[in-house]
């Protein structure tokens, strides 16, 4: 029987739940992918992908993978490059038994919010009620993750955990 190890936090209080949990392996991954971008000044975007899934009453996402393919970035945007969409649609064709939970991007250097445009994205492209956006800083080395609806923005509590 493998354990899980809770080894990084997001925003937390003891009296509510992680919303999400990360692989350690997907999350070192996103961090990895912001940081090699930010070296160059950049910004970066990426899917994330796992499940869904009910405890005591409450929905959870658990992200078991991070994906990527070309950016087209400056310091203060990003968008998947046009020939990033066949290779994304090819790595989503080989993990069917996770769908899209999300999606992650950096801010290297200038810290973890939702733009107007992140906004706009996660509402026109990630509308589930358990679709979250992660953005990170590695330059500041901060994460958080988002929740939109209604048009009102909410960080979520999320934990990055490793199997043994």
């Amino acid at each position: 029987m493998k354990q899980a190890f809770v080894i990084a936090l997001g925003r937390f209080t003891m009296a509510s739940e992680f919303q999400v949990y990360f692989n350690e392996t997907a999350f070192n991954r996103a961090l990895g992918h912001f940081s090699q971008a930010a070296e160059r000044g950049l910004e970066a975007l990426g899917f994330l992908l796992g499940n869904v899934f009910s405890f005591d009453g409450s929905k959870y996402v658990l992200v078991e993978d991070y994906v990527t393919a070309d950016n087209d970035a400056t310091a203060v945007s990003v968008s998947f490059s046009p020939t990033a969409f066949e290779r994304l649609a090819q790595e989503l064709k080989q993990k069917q038994e996770n769908v899209i939970v999300g999606w992650a991007h950096s801010h290297p250097s200038y810290g973890c919010f939702l733009s107007s445009t992140d906004v706009r994205t996660q509402t026109v492209f990630f509308p589930e009620d358990f679709h979250f956006a992660l953005v990170c800083d590695p330059v500041r080395a901060e994460s958080k993750a988002f929740k939109v609806r209604d048009g009102r923005t909410r960080e979520v509590s999320f934990a990055v955990v490793r199997k043994k």
